[in-house]
């Protein structure tokens, strides 16, 4: 799945890209999974929030400078969408 998100970014963006990939999926999965108490639904989440970064939101990561807050900024973008994904899945 890596090489579909690296496949929308400029060689600049793929060394970062790449490491918020490893270092917070496994964390991102755990809050969709919270929300969400379902594995296929979890991935689906974290993978939209990845696809969504890679495709539309990677100046924002850029810009954020501190770890964490990139780590908050992952983690509240997971629990949102995760949220949304239940929301339509009760409806």
């Amino acid at each position: 799945m890596l090489a579909l998100y690296l496949a929308f970014l400029d060689e600049n963006d793929k060394q970062l890209f790449e490491r918020i990939y490893y270092t917070y999926r496994k964390q991102m999965l755990v809050v969709a999974r919270t929300i969400l108490q379902n594995e296929s639904d979890s991935e689906d989440a974290v993978h939209e929030v990845f696809l969504k970064i890679a495709t539309k939101h990677m100046g924002i990561i850029k810009s954020i400078e501190l770890e964490t807050d990139i780590r908050n900024y992952l983690l509240k973008a997971t629990k949102n969408t995760a949220l949304n994904i239940k929301k339509k899945n009760n409806n």
